[in-house]
């Protein structure tokens, strides 16, 4: 299988235009014309800024527009008809329009209007759109029945380039053909009434010669109606020109349907050894060519069978064409891949080794370091453990939770042993043994194997406490210590038990929902077996409730099938092995090219899918879906349907058969498909579905999954302004695209709309913001992401990521709510560090729609990652992702105080504090923390002068006094805290704060007695004792931030002061 983005193509989308959701609007989109010279008036035509309009209802061409909006394109007054029922809710009038017209416009469609014209009566327009024949296309056509390896005598009729020129048969059959189609069509046009026609394009058309002014059919390669100019082609001769609509007639129905007399043909086996054929090259074998009598040889022919691969024999030469044109230094030739054979993969492991032997000849070959022992697991064992590394259901890496000491304690002995050893140029460990290794993404000591020698100075390592590879600098190995050898690897391979693949190996979709499902969470891992050498292990999730088995997941989700059914499939006698399913996509130009894109379902300027505007390809398309329906019409064999599997699918916008994608059960009878060739997703009936044939996947899949480069979403989603403009922009026009990067979610591309730069627009309209480092990756891409800082190595190449991702880390220099000045309020404490930095909870109203966003955003982006110890404790005041213990959800905190083995930290959106290991804590990206904190970071005016190190006792005198009822008046913002003067309440006497604790510092510096807050002095004896409250509420799912968190409203919780692990009582956030 040849996918560009696997993973996209099973993403569900949601195009923002319902209509474009049908997949049948693509087989009449306009596309771009032949990279060809034209001949005529009409150089300007083939400009990719050309505007094409397409019908909102069907999206074929449309060139009137509604009259009272006149913003929306249709086709025909039938389609605007049956697209009012939506259309009307968004349909607005123009400033011209009276309101004695918007009044009409509700109960019933309004008229159209040309698309690039004035408007026209509603009775002279159903005229001019109703056609009196219906429109010819070219899968309409008989085909040739010219087969592969067939021998032709033929003359050259026009030539472009080696890569593109057209051929006549020499048959008797063929001239009196081509005699025929000539006379009936000048019997039909030649009194036609001069009126024009504006045909749509890849229409095949009656067209009037402008040379001898007689009719020729001409197939329509582009149309500029507000020039009333269009470019065909003379499918009967090969030749183009530019003619005006006038000259344009629909094809008859009683014109005989037979094949292009002109064949199309490129030259095979050859490339140009430049970009494109050189002029001088055309010229020669024109020269050649012209006017003679050739033997053709037929060597492939494309899907469409309209387009030929052949070669020609010359006589004079003796050769073949394609083999002249090699020996005159034109062309090369053709480069065919091929699969590695054994004897290939076994020349590379001899090479390898050859690499290694090079420069051993007398150094330190390492050969005490001999891999430990693994860890022995007994049939029933069952065990707590983290997975380090995921590959399939097939191939999974766990470390217990009992060794998690113990591999800290061996990375802190790594560090050390290796941090003070230089390289040496005298090591160079033999494949086999074991050493230690910079892991590259972290910069961190790891035990590896040394796995193969790729090059005399790079080595392929394989980490095995981890799992995972890499390939390395041979400067980077640094012997072990036999006490650091003895340990025994950490890393315990593993299988899921009793489910095998649907098909013969696992899906992407499969994997990833296993990876979202085991990864970053406790698991207990029950021995059921053992297959290969490897356990197999029953996985569950004991967090939630009730307790989920991983391999049931699987099951339901029909990712997987039960052993059981395996085997008897297995058992049952075979019949013969059908023809495997294999399918490749279509894919963009990555060298700087431009090519034309036409939208076709559009999400937001992150994510929409387009297709090539390529006459060839849509051709192809549409005879494609003739065979489609055939084919399904006359299948009538029950399908079940596999995740993950192309399929033909009956959509219910037209009641078409198109291409799928089988993206997961829905269970009643249904099933998520994405059409391939389209870009939209759509529920279908399990009886609407049929199996497909590998014939009908020969054509690349046309859907192309892209998003706009240079530019980012304020806060982390687009606006709706930014959306309704890049719609305006970019719906239903020709587009001219240009691939900047690739990630895992598709092509970063440039688009000119109409001669203007799409980001530029939405950029110099501050509708978006332009990125502040290289455009990255969306979080639920595969958890080895490059950039990221992780403890545990990752094996990088399952992404093909071009552009480095914006690393994700613990900052502490994230931004908080800037409080309003010289405003007096009651603050509601949520942490305590010292009088230079406090904590409190945002008086201002929450925005809960963008915090469930941000909730949603860090759900996925956690659910990605692979558990990994961390290497260094995150320093005190430095935002992560946390998960909560209660409910074992990800929410964005803020560390409060950290040892080796665990931190302490506050849920900055909620309030409330917990103690977690590091197995809970994460990275956090740059992305998540564009929403503000809903915790505020402040500290007490004249912070200048206080102390980087407080006294105990001033700690506790400045947590005591908190826990009493204080107001607070903001004093000013010194860029990373809001600046704080506080004062007790009346009701414990006044009194400044600021004042105590300054007064309190001088004292403890003078060795005095700590004073006592002067309205009640016994509070202070015992300063950390709790008042009476209920518990701190804990933070929520994101589904119930719907409740408005009022800060006035809130429930008393747990406020500490850390400097002492002391807590105190104050106000927690809502849920």
């Amino acid at each position: 299988m040849n996918r560009a983005f696997t993973s996209d193509v099973m993403r569900p989308n949601l195009p923002l235009r319902k209509p474009s959701t049908s997949p049948g609007g693509v087989l009449t989109a306009p596309s771009s014309p032949r990279a060809l010279t034209p001949r005529g008036i009409m150089g300007s035509i083939s400009s990719p800024g050309l505007p094409v309009n397409l019908c909102n209802y069907c999206s074929q061409q449309g060139n009137l527009r509604c009259t009272r909006c006149k913003k929306t394109c249709y086709c025909s007054v039938a389609c605007q008809a049956e697209d009012w029922k939506a259309h009307r809710h968004l349909c607005k009038p123009s400033a011209s329009d009276s309101p004695t017209s918007e009044k009409l416009t509700k109960e019933a469609p309004s008229s159209l209007v040309y698309a690039n014209g004035p408007s026209l009566p509603e009775s002279k327009v159903k005229q001019s759109t109703v056609p009196c024949t219906e429109r010819v296309y070219m899968w309409h056509l008989r085909k040739n029945d010219i087969a592969k390896g067939a021998e032709l005598q033929a003359s050259v009729v026009e030539l472009r380039s080696p890569a593109m020129f057209f051929l006549h048969v020499q048959s008797p059959e063929l001239v009196e053909a081509l005699r025929g189609i000539t006379m009936e069509l000048q019997n039909t046009y030649s009194n036609s009434p001069d009126t024009a026609y504006t045909p749509g394009i890849g229409e095949v058309c009656a067209v009037k010669f402008s040379l001898d002014q007689s009719w020729y059919r001409g197939l329509v390669q582009l149309v500029a109606p507000d020039q009333k100019m269009a470019n065909v082609l003379y499918i009967d001769f090969g030749n183009e020109e530019d003619v005006s609509l006038a000259r344009i007639r629909p094809l008859a129905a009683t014109i005989e349907p037979i094949p292009p007399c002109a064949l199309e043909c490129h030259l095979a086996g050859v490339r140009p050894l430049t970009d494109s054929w050189p002029g001088e090259c055309t010229m020669a074998v024109r020269q050649l060519l012209t006017g003679k009598s050739l033997a053709v040889s037929v060597v492939d022919q494309q899907a469409s069978d309209r387009t030929f691969a052949v070669d020609i024999m010359m006589p004079s030469l003796g050769k073949q064409l394609s083999t002249f044109l090699i020996d005159q230094g034109y062309a090369g030739k053709e480069a065919v891949v091929k699969k590695p054979t054994e004897q290939d993969i076994d020349f590379l492991v001899s090479a390898s080794l050859e690499n290694f032997k090079r420069r051993s000849g007398g150094k330190d070959e390492n050969a005490e370091g001999q891999p430990p022992e693994p860890q022995t697991q007994g049939l029933g064992d069952s065990f707590t453990a983290v997975v380090t590394h995921l590959h399939s259901p097939d191939d999974i890496i766990c470390q217990k939770l009992e060794n998690a000491c113990v591999i800290q304690e061996l990375q802190l002995q790594l560090r050390s042993l290796c941090s003070q050893a230089p390289p040496s140029e005298n090591f160079r460990p033999a494949p086999g043994t074991v050493c230690c290794s910079l892991f590259s993404e972290d910069s961190q000591w790891y035990r590896a194997k040394v796995l193969a020698y790729p090059s005399e100075d790079s080595v392929c390592v394989g980490y095995i406490d981890f799992g995972n590879s890499e390939e390395v600098n041979l400067c980077s190995l640094r012997p072990l210590s036999p006490e650091l050898v003895a340990l025994p690897m950490q890393a315990i391979p593993c299988a899921l038990a009793g489910v095998f693949p649907v098909d013969e190996s696992w899906t992407d979709e499969a994997v990833l929902t296993l990876r979202r499902t085991v990864c970053n969470r406790f698991l207990r891992v029950d021995i059921l077996g053992e297959r290969d050498g490897t356990a197999l292990v029953g996985l569950t999730d004991e967090s939630t409730d009730p307790q989920s088995n991983v391999a049931e997941l699987l099951l339901s989700s029909g990712y997987a099938v039960p052993t059981s059914q395996k085997t008897d499939r297995a058992s049952q006698p075979q019949a013969a092995s059908s023809e495997p399913l294999v399918w490749s996509c279509a894919e963009l130009p990555c060298e700087g090219q431009a090519v034309a894109l036409v939208i076709s379902v559009m999400v937001d300027p992150g994510e929409f899918y387009c297709y090539i505007l390529n006459p060839q390809d849509l051709q192809v398309l549409s005879e494609l879906g003739l065979q489609v329906k055939q084919h399904c019409e006359a299948e009538s064999a029950p399908f079940s349907p596999k995740v993950g599997q192309p399929c033909c699918a009956l959509f219910a916008g037209d009641g078409a058969w198109y291409r799928g994608m089988v993206q997961r059960r829905l269970g009643e009878g249904k099933a998520s498909v994405y059409f391939v060739d389209y870009g939209n997703t759509s529920e279908v009936e399990t009886a609407q579905l049929r199996a497909v044939t590998p014939q009908l996947l020969t054509h690349p899949f046309q859907a192309i999954r892209c998003w706009l480069a240079g530019v980012a979403p304020p806060a982390g989603r687009w606006s709706s302004e930014a959306l309704v403009r890049f719609q305006s922009l970019c719906d239903g026009q020709q587009l001219t695209g240009r691939v900047l990067s690739i990630t895992e979610r598709g092509y970063g591309v440039e688009l000119e709309s109409v001669g203007h730069n799409v980001a530029s627009v939405l950029l110099s309209e501050k509708l978006v913001l332009a990125p502040r480092q290289t455009q990255q990756a969306p979080p639920e891409a595969a958890p080895a992401r490059a950039g990221q800082p992780k403890a545990v190595p990752v094996v990088q190449k399952e992404q093909p990521v071009k552009v480095k991702e914006a690393m994700a880390t613990f900052p502490v220099d994230w931004r908080t709510v800037e409080l309003p000045r010289d405003e007096t309020f009651q603050p509601q404490i949520a942490a305590v560090i010292s009088p230079s930095l406090f904590y409190l909870l945002n008086p201002s109203q929450v925005d809960i729609k963008e915090l469930q966003q941000v909730m949603i955003e860090l759900s996925v982006h956690c659910s990605s990652q692979v558990f990994s110890p961390c290497p260094s404790p995150p320093a005190p005041g430095a935002a992560c992702c946390a998960q909560f213990s209660g409910d074992k959800n990800w929410y964005r905190a803020v560390v409060l105080e950290s040892t080796e083995s665990w931190a302490n930290v506050i849920f900055a959106d909620y309030g409330n504090s917990e103690k977690l290991p590091y197995s809970s804590l994460l990275p956090i990206p740059t992305s998540l923390l564009q929403l503000p904190f809903q915790i505020v970071r402040c500290a007490l005016t004249g912070k200048e002068h206080f102390p980087s190190e407080w006294p105990s006792e001033v700690l506790e005198l400045f947590g005591a006094l908190l826990s009493y009822g204080i107001l607070a008046t903001v004093q000013g913002f010194d860029g990373t805290a809001n600046l704080l003067s506080v004062t007790l309440g009346t009701e414990k006497g006044g009194g400044h704060l600021n004042a105590m604790i300054l007064d309190g510092l001088q004292s403890t510096k003078a060795q005095a007695k700590t004073p006592s807050p002067p309205s009640n002095p016994t509070k202070t004896s015992s300063p950390l004792a709790k008042t009476p409250g209920p518990d701190s509420p804990t933070p929520k799912p994101p589904a119930d931030t719907s409740r408005k968190p009022e800060c006035n409203s809130t429930t008393p919780g747990q406020n500490e002061v850390v400097g002492q692990r002391a807590k105190t009582t104050g106000h927690g956030v809502h849920g």
